[in-house]
């Protein structure tokens, strides 16, 4: 189980929105320009960093919890979503390649996004306990020890 620490911004029926507790430092930050993974996460950040969890405990706005990932399931989907299209890409590639470039890549092209439409239609019929955070315990944050804030973080 991949485990992270966050707080509830706001509860609703069977579902959570959560807000991870930020990360401590590493000891890997570059002094000159600052954790390089922060910088990277922010480019790809939507919105104010809220994730929306299952709750099955029941949990209030202000409360501290613990979001869990089954590691199956984050390892099945990565290997879905990161595999799966690029191997359409280089199979459309190489079936296209005897009838030339322009139809390798238009192949290509197609086997792409065949693929990365299975990879949509296996995001529905998946089994969504294993893809789905979820809190499994709620603590109190004073039991907590403080980490010092990484420097890189504005």
């Amino acid at each position: 189980m991949i485990e992270t620490q966050a707080r509830v911004v706001k509860a609703d029926a069977g579902s959570a929105w959560v807000e991870p507790r930020p990360h401590s430092p590493c000891g890997q930050c570059d002094p000159e320009t600052g954790c390089r993974t922060l910088n990277i996460a922010r480019l790809f950040r939507n919105g104010a960093g809220h994730f929306r969890v299952a709750d099955p405990l029941g949990v209030s706005p202000g409360d501290w919890v613990t979001v869990g990932v089954p590691e199956e399931g984050m390892l099945k989907s990565a290997l879905v979503v990161y595999l799966v299209p690029l191997a359409g890409l280089f199979a459309g590639a190489a079936l296209g390649a005897p009838a030339g470039e322009f139809a390798s890549v238009c192949a290509a092209a197609l086997g792409f996004s065949a693929c990365l439409l299975g990879v949509k239609r296996f995001g529905r019929r998946a089994d969504a306990a294993l893809y789905t955070p979820t809190i499994i315990a709620k603590f109190d944050r004073s039991s907590v020890p403080q980490r010092k804030p990484c420097r890189s973080r504005s």
